[in-house]
């Protein structure tokens, strides 16, 4: 990467460390979310440097090397899955009786929330009708709305580029694509899994895309956990692949979400964490680059099935 691309990844994994660094200090996830997001100055430079980081960099590394895209990745599947029999198949396999809408008509198009969108990448594929939204969107086509607090309901109302409130049973793809990780704590990245459980349709899907530059087997651990967690509100994590730069995940929302204990709950969202939540926030970055979780031999082994193009 160039020294530009270099200082834009700075910045934005500098907005990270910093959410990590005040909640590691106050342990208190609200007012620090709260004061975050009325730091403009801080939300338009991650958002302009997000922006350009994607566009000017990310975007020539999807021309010159398309097998390390994450915008390819998360289109290859929604085709398989939508338009190329993935859908049926997966049906037959979880014995659906589910009804659903004429979607596998090439004519119909897949309803997609981008969270955390920044700059509406999926805004190219006509097959799709997307709703891009980010705490700091970075062009207009891009809706400003704060995924973790904005409310569910009956209908999806937007007043001119916010949005109000999302639909519940609306969607037939939510895609977090380097969202997860944004927020310092676990708790907040399950909220969002589970307010994706309530918007998504039955069998809708849910793409998970998280930044992860080491071997694959390196944090198996950790996406273990995720759909461990993820499984105990019905989604069934139907395929994982490793890219050079990212662990990317599908999700199939096969069941409406449970009724759970508080407890139960605490327990699924501890399971949402990152290597970086076990690092003192005040270290170097080199330090915290370096970090990652540990396993046994027999963990490894089992990470082992999540090498690249396994299909679950």
């Amino acid at each position: 990467m160039s020294n530009d691309g270099r200082m834009l990844a700075n910045i934005v994994k500098n907005v990270h460390k910093r959410l990590r660094q005040e909640f590691y200090k106050t342990g208190d996830m609200e007012s620090v979310w709260m004061n975050h997001c009325g730091n403009m100055t801080c939300l338009k430079k991650y958002a302009s440097s997000m922006h350009k980081l994607a566009t000017e960099h990310w975007e020539q590394l999807r021309v010159s090397n398309p097998a390390t895209s994450r915008i390819n990745w998360t289109w290859s599947f929604l085709q398989y899955y939508f338009f190329t029999g993935g859908l049926e198949l997966h049906r037959q396999k979880s014995n659906s009786d589910a009804e659903w809408p004429k979607l596998i008509l090439k004519e119909s198009k897949v309803t997609v929330l981008d969270v955390g969108s920044c700059y509406n990448p999926f805004g190219e594929y006509e097959e799709l009708d997307v709703l891009s939204i980010d705490l700091c969107p970075a062009i207009e086509s891009v809706y400003q709305c704060d995924f973790l607090k904005v409310p569910l309901g009956k209908t999806t109302v937007i007043d001119g580029q916010n949005v109000l409130s999302l639909a519940t049973n609306q969607f037939h793809c939510i895609v977090f694509s380097f969202l997860l990780e944004y927020f310092p704590s676990p708790s907040q990245r399950w909220t969002c899994c589970e307010k994706a459980q309530q918007l998504l349709l039955r069998e809708g899907i849910l793409i998970i895309i998280t930044p992860d530059s080491k071997a694959a087997h390196s944090n198996a651990k950790v996406m273990r956990s995720w759909r461990e967690a993820l499984s105990a509100i019905g989604f069934k994590r139907i395929k994982y692949e490793k890219l050079q730069h990212a662990h990317c995940m599908a999700f199939r929302k096969n069941s409406v979400e449970p009724e759970l204990k508080a407890e139960d709950r605490e327990l699924l969202a501890s399971k949402m964490y990152i290597p970086q939540d076990f690092c003192n926030p005040s270290d170097s970055s080199e330090n915290e680059e370096k970090d990652e979780i540990k396993f046994t031999e027999a963990e490894l082994a089992e990470g082992f099935t999540n090498l690249p193009m396994f299909d679950e």
